[in-house]
């Protein structure tokens, strides 16, 4: 929003022309709302009765009762009894740090102290390292808190 709005200021200080000014303000506009839908408006609310998804252009109410998976491959998908629902807020972060743990870890299995972090055969997208895997964890200890 910063750029954007540096943009803006650049628009009326080095500008001659009007309809210049104009287009490149509607510009700022609309990079303003993608900027809002995608960075700002996705949330992921936990509440008493139930999970709160708020995507950039849909949002919506799960009920804890409701939610009859969690997946975590690509980003946190609720799987509930009316459908699936996306979890914008969740994706499945630390590739890369899986990967290095992996490789690295295989070659300096051989040295004393150079323990891998991650000995298990976990995903790296269900795990505590990755936002959709903490989010998913949060959910099922709500859920269990319920029964």
């Amino acid at each position: 929003m910063i750029l954007i709005i540096l943009f803006a200021a650049n628009s009326f200080v080095v500008s001659n022309s009007t309809p210049q000014t104009v287009l490149e303000l509607m510009l700022c506009g609309a990079l303003s709302v993608v900027a809002y839908l995608i960075w700002i408006r996705p949330k992921l609310v936990l509440e008493k009765e139930g999970v709160q998804v708020i995507n950039p252009i849909r949002t919506e109410m799960i009920a804890y009762s409701e939610i009859l998976e969690l997946e975590t491959k690509w980003a946190l998908t609720i799987v509930h009894a009316r459908g699936k629902t996306r979890v914008w807020v969740a994706p499945a972060t630390g590739k890369r740090r899986w990967i290095a743990d992996k490789t690295f870890g295989f070659y300096g299995s051989g040295v004393p102290m150079s323990e891998s972090r991650s000995n298990d055969s976990e995903a790296m997208s269900a795990s505590l390292n990755s936002l959709s895997g903490q989010a998913a964890y949060l959910i099922r200890e709500r859920i269990k808190r319920l029964h």
